[in-house]
């Protein structure tokens, strides 16, 4: 009786898409760096920016949760064709990732000089920053998973997810900057990010990843199909928008079982409160994180 499985070949496989992944992920760093034209070796040990190594790190982060996607399941039949599928994987993975950044910057958060903040150790925005890159791989990952093989329709399904994800994740982002100012009667998400406020940092990082996860669920709900990428696209954004409306609605009440009679806006505002903050990015995680195990 063998306890322990071993093929020659389909290990060795297994072993050297890890090596592409680990080299890739090792790259990223000067990658990063290159984006933003910043050395970071004198960023992460001459000038001790904290900045900088949250923006690297949510990066770093977000790369390996992608490439998960990319060398799950079984490897392909050809040792070539394997290991060029997870090396252009991983390449499209950094640039998605790079589109996200500048998405970001120019849609999202335009008031804010990504670059400027990070440069100038600013906490908050970098935090925010790793909160968005994160997302944006979680939606990668779940769409590598769901769609099998790397066919030219397959690459279509998971571009068309991807840009899906990133127009749904823009539009409620930049929906809740606008009830923030509303609510806040003129006051400026973007300008309590550049004025290094931590705690809505952490909570903004936390409603963008717990977003993701509750899209995800998607791959839960609709079922792929190869010929037909179109209708699936539309079927996946209609179960992202039900399963993001249910999401907000448990964060609500969690956050009003968790912090009874608490104003939130206040404590996380007015006093920068950073327990108040991360408790509240945790329940968004948390949330999103229950509904896509459903």
């Amino acid at each position: 009786m063998n306890l322990i499985y071993w093929d020659h070949y389909y290990n060795g496989v297994l072993l050297l898409n890890l090596a592409i992944v680990v080299g890739v992920l090792v790259s990223l760093k000067f990658f990063s760096a290159a984006i933003i034209h910043v050395n970071p070796t004198r960023e992460l040990s001459v000038r001790d920016n904290p900045a900088f190594g949250i923006s690297l790190a949510g990066a770093t982060l977000a790369i390996a949760i992608m490439l998960g996607g990319a060398i799950y399941g079984s490897p392909e039949n050809n040792l070539m064709h394997s290991l060029m599928a997870v090396a252009g994987l991983g390449l499209l993975g950094i640039l998605l990732m790079t589109i996200t950044r500048l998405i970001f910057t120019k849609v999202t958060l335009p008031a804010i000089s990504l670059r400027a903040e990070i440069l100038a150790g600013n906490k908050a925005v970098a935090i925010a920053d790793a909160g968005n890159v994160i997302a944006a791989a979680i939606i990668v990952y779940v769409v590598m998973i769901w769609v099998p093989g790397y066919s030219i329709e397959s690459m279509l399904a998971l571009l068309g997810g991807y840009a899906i994800s990133q127009i749904f994740l823009t539009a409620l982002t930049v929906a809740r900057i606008k009830v923030f100012a509303k609510v806040r009667q003129g006051d400026c998400l973007q300008t309590q990010l550049k004025q290094g406020n931590i705690a809505i940092g952490l909570r903004f990082a936390g409603q963008k990843i717990g977003t993701a996860l509750a899209m995800s669920t998607a791959a839960h709900i609709v079922v792929y199909e190869e010929y037909s990428v179109l209708p699936i696209l539309l079927a996946w954004m209609v179960a992202s928008a039900i399963v993001v409306a249910v999401w907000e609605a448990l964060c609500l009440v969690a956050q009003r079982i968790i912090l009874p009679g608490m104003d939130l806006n206040h404590e996380v505002i007015q006093d920068k409160n950073i327990a108040v903050g991360v408790l509240q990015a945790v329940i968004c995680i948390s949330i999103g994180l229950l509904i896509s195990q459903l």
